[in-house]
């Protein structure tokens, strides 16, 4: 065979190559689908052996010093490990941590189903008589006289910030990791945990409603950071429904089996839901409180809300189909 023939024969498999491996370079190799991954494992070898052949037979071409590169740039991929924690964040956040959500909203969707109905059964419930919040609202939450119109004044909170940012963080982490730790009742944990607290809120609101508060400044207070808090809370209840199905309904797997498969997706979703409770916990702590005009706190909470749909939407490069790389896989 000549060089020629042997180059058009061959190029296309290593273009095909280069291009994963900027594919790679840029995302990172969680954000190749299955199929792609089979596929850049089986150019470098391909290209691999073409390498070996030009080195043998044509030892003079010009191809020598192109296949030299491509193929040491992909095999530092498979088999040189480097330090690349901010690469590998950046892709977490940018296609593994969204890709997840989509992957398994039907958990967190029954999660939130779970929630919204404590809140329902709450609102309407304390509606009814104003005096049946104390029955609801946990102890040291503080006492309302249901005589009396709340005041919220103007959503102004004299909080020390930078203490309250944390305290709020450390108590949101508390209480998602229950909600996933509770899917190993069977789901029952962590199906009290959304529905309680989908009392507290639902209990609230229906007392400031029918109490005649200002509801203006009530949302104003709670939702510039609740709408992540609560995606966050969502996300970890989906996490413990999916370890209580590995308990529950194995398929054909063991019950270890599937635990184990479950819990690998549900671990995925972890850093993603921590990062997400930071987050509000500084909003809480810092934007909630500040003496500004409710309505630009609502437009806040709405950019949020927005911001967090248009980040979990599917994004494709090039011919990428969706996919999700389980937590525990091999880097390459």
């Amino acid at each position: 065979m000549t060089e020629a023939t042997f180059i058009t024969k061959n190029e296309n498999a290593w273009k095909s190559l280069e291009s994963l491996n900027h594919q790679v370079a840029k995302s990172g190799v969680r954000a190749l689908a299955p199929e792609e991954v089979k596929e850049f494992a089986r150019l470098f070898r391909l290209a691999s052996h073409h390498l070996a052949y030009v080195k043998t037979h044509f030892p003079q071409s010009h191809m020598l010093p192109y296949l030299n590169r491509v193929v040491g740039v992909t095999h530092n991929y498979f088999y040189v490990r480097q330090s690349r924690a901010v690469s590998d964040i950046r892709g977490y956040f940018t296609h593994t941590f969204p890709r997840a959500v989509r992957e398994t909203y039907r958990f967190w969707v029954l999660a939130t189903a779970l929630f919204v109905l404590g809140m329902l059964f709450a609102g309407g419930y304390v509606a009814a008589d104003l005096s049946r919040l104390h029955d609801i609202m946990p102890p040291g939450f503080g006492h309302f006289d249901v005589t009396e119109v709340p005041d919220l004044g103007d959503g102004a909170v004299p909080w020390e910030y930078s203490l309250m940012a944390a305290t709020i963080t450390t108590n949101n982490i508390t209480v998602t990791f229950n909600a996933i730790a509770g899917g190993l009742l069977a789901g029952l944990g962590t199906a009290f945990i959304l529905i309680y607290n989908g009392l507290i809120v639902g209990g609230l609101f229906g007392f400031f409603h029918s109490a005649g508060a200002n509801m203006t400044v009530a949302y104003a207070l709670v939702l510039p950071h609740g709408v992540i808090e609560l995606a966050a809370i969502f996300l970890s209840g989906g996490c413990g429904l999916m370890l209580a199905k590995g308990l529950l309904i194995p398929g054909e797997y063991t019950r270890r089996q599937a635990l184990v498969m479950q819990g690998k997706k549900a671990a995925t979703l972890i850093p993603g839901i921590v990062a997400m409770l930071v987050v509000a916990g500084i909003i809480e702590g810092y934007f909630t409180p500040l003496p500004i005009d409710p309505w630009w706190k609502l437009a806040f909470a709405a950019l949020t809300g927005i911001g967090l749909v248009a980040y979990c939407l599917p994004r494709r490069v090039g011919r990428q189909k969706e996919a999700w790389l389980d937590a525990g896989k091999d880097k390459a």
